[in-house]
C-alpha cells in the first residue's frame, strides 16, 4: 500500500531568539513616565515644607503664649492712651457736690471733648485740686474775661446775677470771710465752685484754676 504523503500544514517559523522578545516602536514619539522617583524639590518648596513641619511640631502651649503676648503688647498701650487722653472712670468721694453728685456714684471723665472746644460755664469738671495733692470735681461758674462779684449770698457775672437752677432753693454763696469779693478772670483762668456751697473747698479758698489744671468734663 502506498501511503499518501501527509497534507501540508500551516505553521509559523520557530523563534530562534530568547524566550522574551523585545518590542520596539519605530518612528513614534513617546512620553516616558517614571514611577517611584520623585522630582528634586526646589529650594522654595523645601523651605515651605520645613517651616510647615516645624509649625506642626511646635507645642500648642507655645502658640497660646505667643497669642497672649501679642494681645498684652497691643492692649496695654491702647488702655493707657484711652485712659490718659479719652475716657476715665471716676468715683465720687465726699459731699462737696451734693445734691447734684452723691458720694460713691460712678461717672466717666471725658478728656477728649476739651481738645476741640474750651470749657464752658456750668460744666462739671475734674481738676487737679490746688489745695491738695489729688483731684476734685467742681462746677465752672466763670470763664476767662468774666468779672465775678460775690455779695449778699449771690454770684454776679459781668454785672448780672448768675442763675443757678442746679442749686437747692435758698442756697447762699458767701466768701470765707463773709466779705464782698471782686475778681476779674484773665486768659486761661476759671472760677470753680462746689454745688454744696457750705461744705466745698473751691476757688473761694484757693483762687482761680488754670486751663492746664482742668482734666476734662464729667459725663454719665
Amino acid at each position: 500500500m502506498k501511503a499518501s504523503p501527509p497534507a501540508p500544514t500551516k505553521h509559523t517559523m520557530p523563534w530562534e531568539g530568547g524566550s522574551n522578545p523585545s518590542l520596539r516602536l519605530v518612528g513614534e514619539k513617546r512620553s516616558v513616565l517614571s514611577f517611584g522617583v520623585a522630582p528634586a524639590p526646589t529650594s522654595q518648596s523645601e523651605g515651605a515644607k520645613d517651616l510647615t513641619s516645624r509649625f506642626e511640631r511646635s507645642p500648642w502651649l507655645f502658640r497660646h503664649l505667643l497669642i497672649l503676648a501679642c494681645v498684652a503688647i497691643f492692649s496695654l498701650p491702647a488702655y493707657f492712651l484711652a485712659s490718659r487722653f479719652i475716657v476715665t472712670a471716676v468715683v465720687i468721694q465726699g459731699k462737696s457736690m451734693t445734691p447734684t453728685l452723691k458720694d460713691g456714684e460712678r461717672y466717666y471723665l471725658n478728656r477728649w471733648r476739651y481738645a476741640f472746644i474750651p470749657p464752658s460755664r456750668g460744666d462739671l469738671v475734674v481738676i487737679k485740686d490746688p489745695g491738695h495733692a489729688d483731684f476734685a470735681v467742681k462746677r465752672i461758674v466763670a470763664k476767662p474775661g468774666d468779672w465775678l462779684n460775690i455779695r449778699d449770698g449771690n454770684i454776679y457775672l459781668n454785672g448780672k446775677r448768675l442763675d443757678e437752677p442746679y442749686l437747692p432753693t435758698g442756697t447762699r454763696t458767701d466768701a470765707p470771710d463773709m466779705k464782698e469779693k471782686w475778681i476779674q478772670l484773665g486768659h486761661g483762668q476759671y472760677y470753680v465752685l462746689g454745688d454744696n456751697r457750705r461744705a466745698s473747698e473751691d476757688s473761694r479758698f484757693y483762687g482761680v484754676v488754670h486751663r492746664a489744671q482742668i482734666l476734662g468734663i464729667l459725663v454719665k
